[in-house]
């Protein structure tokens, strides 16, 4: 199970590493927000952190159970739970539309999908 898990994950931080990169107002836009120069090149900058989780959970899909593969199952958790929460307290602030909403579902759906791979043998 952690191996399709891990592809999967490493799956979405691939679309989104693209996405960002290439087109960041668009991806501001999804959510209601409105993209200026400051967002876009925040947005970005943040890009190149999805190719490098891209690349970890490809690289640790075949890992077995261990400290490591612990670590690196929780720490990406840990950023998806993160980005799922800061994007509920945008919706709450009125900041960006109930789109955010399904996004976080997402995130913290592949955030427990993650942990929950990683405790099965």
């Amino acid at each position: 199970m952690f191996r399709n898990v891990a592809i999967l994950a490493a799956a979405v931080c691939a679309v989104l590493f693209v996405v960002l990169l290439v087109s960041p107002a668009t991806y501001v836009g999804t959510y209601g927000v409105v993209a200026d120069a400051g967002a876009d090149f925040m947005v970005r900058r943040a890009s190149p952190m999805f190719a490098g989780l891209a690349l970890l959970l490809w690289f640790a899909r075949d890992a077995t159970p261990s400290v490591l593969r612990t670590g690196v199952t929780a720490s990406v958790a840990l950023t998806f739970a993160g980005i799922a929460l800061t994007g509920i307290s945008a919706f709450q602030g009125g900041v960006a539309s109930a789109m955010i909403l399904v996004a976080a579902f997402g995130e913290l759906l592949l955030a427990a999908l993650l942990l929950i791979a990683n405790r099965r043998r």
